[in-house]
């Protein structure tokens, strides 16, 4: 986990409150690369067009390195000019939302319709919102305008902050639980009586058995459609895509050394991080290398596989839920929290989230971006639905 941005993140962060993890504000610089073809396929070459500071923490962005004044400047004032009227129709012309006969607005309509340039959407805001949601610039355009627009509404100005310890986290949320692990659930089916059996294969490949009262289903859509029969038809509709992260450390202290010798991380400002987005123009993809100050370097979505280079700690694929306008009516219309009926897609499920006491959680179950704060509100959902006192709500 790299930051959660105040505002947009309330419940989360009166979670961790709650729980007493601590974490704390996260400065960073943001280095805007251009990659060539064949660089995006053979190595780390870049040229960096933009370096810019989170909430302004340094009031001019840094000059990149061979870059002349001139142009420094005039990117500069063109950068401030695009951004400057995207955050503008982000609070005051939003997105079209949906309505019972037609969809909601996409991202690709929306920046359209605003006459955004298309060179500040390639290589400004498609890097930055593409790396948020860990998917290709094609796959982020067919998201919901509303998604984003509602992002940038509810982090503007906040404080980026991040979790002084992983394992702190880990460890208060599964403080009490029976974690089974080398288990790989197959199957969830409903009885007669009401109750829920569950299969589950370990790494023997005995089938194994159990009935329970409720279930809870924290996967991503197609798999949550695969273990539950009558959510298949919905689930498919739900596009997903493999992220691949990949951490390096040997010798990666002179990428901080590098970056502060560059100017790009001041040595009054040895604290911020730097993140790297680096875009390829003919992949439309951007990766994010994510550089922290104790040396390790993170990798996600790499224009290649370097999993295999001597210096690569570990390296770790998930299935990522992405939204388009048609599947967030269809999670809409599971969660209930479509404000009119669907007229669209007469071959729409009729099972709604709790039904036959099953229950789906993630970040993709809600209205919204993909991110932790799903996580959390549909989980307080279930909660309330059971009956289950959530003692941070009040906070």
């Amino acid at each position: 986990m790299r930051a959660f941005a105040e505002g947009y993140y309330q419940n989360l962060i009166s979670m961790y409150k709650y729980l007493g993890v601590q974490f704390h504000p996260q400065r960073f610089f943001y280095s805007f690369e251009e990659a060539a073809a064949k660089q995006a396929s053979s190595g780390r070459s870049r040229e960096c067009y933009f370096i810019y500071s989170s909430n302004n923490h340094r009031f001019l962005p840094i000059r990149p390195e061979g870059m002349s004044v001139f142009s420094w400047f005039i990117e500069i004032v063109y950068v401030t000019v695009c951004y400057f009227w995207w955050s503008l129709c982000c609070f005051w012309l939003p997105p079209m939302d949906a309505t019972g006969s037609h969809l909601c607005e996409s991202l690709d309509e929306y920046i359209k319709r605003i006459m955004l340039p298309r060179h500040f959407v390639s290589f400004y805001l498609l890097p930055l919102l593409s790396s948020v949601a860990t998917c290709s610039h094609d796959a982020l355009l067919q998201f919901p305008a509303i998604d984003l627009t509602e992002y940038k509404r509810k982090s503007a100005g906040g404080n980026h902050y991040r979790v002084s310890s992983l394992n702190q986290v880990q460890n208060t949320l599964g403080s009490g639980l029976e974690a089974r692990f080398s288990t790989i659930v197959t199957k969830v089916e409903v009885l007669e009586n009401g109750k829920l059996k569950v299969f589950w294969n370990k790494s023997d490949d005995i089938t194994n058995e159990e009935i329970f009262d409720q279930v809870v289903l924290a996967v991503a859509p197609d798999i949550a459609g695969s273990l539950f029969q009558p959510l298949g038809k919905s689930m498919a509709q739900i596009p997903t895509t493999m992220v691949k992260s990949i951490v390096q450390g040997d010798g990666t202290k002179h990428a901080v050394n590098d970056a502060t010798e560059s100017g790009l991380a001041p040595k009054s400002a040895r604290a911020a991080q730097t993140i790297h987005f680096r875009t390829s123009a003919s992949l439309a993809q951007t990766e994010s290398i994510h550089v922290y100050v104790s040396g390790a370097v993170v990798t996600t979505c790499p224009f290649t596989d370097i999993s295999s280079e001597q210096n690569v700690l570990k390296s770790a694929k998930f299935l990522r839920a992405l939204r388009t306008p048609h599947s967030r009516r269809v999670v809409n219309d599971i969660f209930g929290e479509n404000p009119t009926s669907s007229l669209l897609d007469e071959k729409q499920s009729s099972w709604r989230n709790g039904d036959d006491n099953i229950w789906l959680v993630g970040g993709w179950c809600w209205d919204g971006m993909v991110l932790l704060e799903g996580c959390v509100v549909s989980a307080m959902r279930v909660a309330s639905a059971l009956d289950v006192d959530i003692p941070w709500r009040n906070l």
